[in-house]
């Protein structure tokens, strides 16, 4: 039937959720971004070529995936450092980072003694970065639509509107 939208099934809509609050995201910014980057890129990619969500859940799963075991390795590895870190950013209301820096450095430290991470340095995870992917191109990567047709010659002289500009304000 034209016109059919598939919808994807529940089952391949579930999976387990991240549920930590915005101070827990706060405070695991750097590092998640730092682990996670290629999965996040890949998934930016995809949305940005296939301009259909359906298309993308896959790479969807694989970074929620990817943010549900950092979060593991993290609560394995430094529980202690990592709470006190995100609560004292939660009681700084998210805003007053600098009040936290002694809990960030003790965070920092531990993922780096333990985990081998090292924090990010600032504009890292913004800077351009070239994508390789498995996934094939997309048939029409713009989505672009055809080129209109010119405007077709008027062979006829136009003649000026017989009462004037409709737009009388405009008519001096």
């Amino acid at each position: 039937m034209p016109g059919s939208v598939e919808i994807p099934t529940l089952n391949e809509l579930n999976v387990e959720e991240v549920s930590v609050s915005s101070a827990v995201l706060k405070a695991a910014a750097h590092h998640y971004g730092s682990q996670c980057d290629r999965a996040n890129k890949e998934f930016m990619l995809c949305r940005w070529e296939e301009k259909d969500p359906r298309k993308c859940l896959n790479e969807g799963k694989k970074i929620n995936e990817c943010a549900l075991n950092f979060f593991r390795q993290i609560k394995g590895s430094c529980a202690e450092s990592f709470t006190e870190y995100w609560t004292c950013l939660d009681y700084s209301n998210l805003a007053e980072l600098r009040q936290c820096r002694k809990q960030q450095h003790a965070f920092d430290s531990c993922v780096l003694d333990k985990l081998g991470w090292e924090r990010p340095g600032l504009g890292d995870l913004s800077k351009v970065t070239k994508v390789d992917t498995d996934r094939p191109i997309p048939e029409n990567p713009y989505h672009s639509r055809p080129r209109p047709e010119p405007n077709p010659v008027i062979e006829s002289k136009l003649q000026p509107a017989k009462h004037g500009s409709r737009l009388f304000f405009w008519s001096w």
